[in-house]
């Protein structure tokens, strides 16, 4: 039964990531296919607001509850933590001048996909290191899955 539970954590993770990914791929198809960043449809513009939301909601999560919960149980992967942190604030960087793009009318979407391929690239070698670097983490990782939410954000 625990191996099972613990299993999970790490399929969790994964499926988390694809998500959003998927997600982004989404978003840039969108992106391709729009002429100027005030023409983009109204539905685009809230999609690529709530993409944004869900990865910066999932890292916060991370940051908050997820990376206190591992370090508890494995302070050794402090520098792990610490790495995957400071990539965290790129990528909210990145959100946020993504974000800025998209409000901005001036904004073509030649600039649109630039930055969302910006993302993508750190986003990519982000959760690469990250589901890499963490997986013996996760396969011993006492934690109930109820916890789910709160560790890895409602995604």
């Amino acid at each position: 039964m625990q191996r099972h539970r613990i299993f999970a954590w790490k399929r969790e993770l994964q499926a988390v990531h694809h998500r959003l990914e998927k997600a982004l791929e989404e978003a840039r198809r969108a992106i391709r296919s729009g002429e100027r960043a005030q023409r983009l449809a109204p539905e685009l513009r809230d999609f690529c607001y709530t993409f944004c939301s869900a990865l910066g909601s999932h890292h916060r999560s991370e940051d908050s509850d997820f990376f206190p919960a591992l370090l508890q149980q494995m302070p050794e992967l402090e520098p792990t933590i610490a790495r995957l942190s400071r990539e965290h604030e790129v990528l909210a960087r990145l959100l946020a001048d993504f974000q800025m793009c998209l409000d901005d009318p001036r904004s073509s979407p030649r600039q649109l996909f630039q930055q969302i391929n910006d993302i993508k690239a750190a986003m990519k070698a982000h959760f690469g290191f990250e589901e890499g670097s963490l997986n013996r983490a996760l396969d011993v990782l006492d934690a109930p899955e109820s916890d789910r939410n709160r560790m890895f954000g409602d995604v």
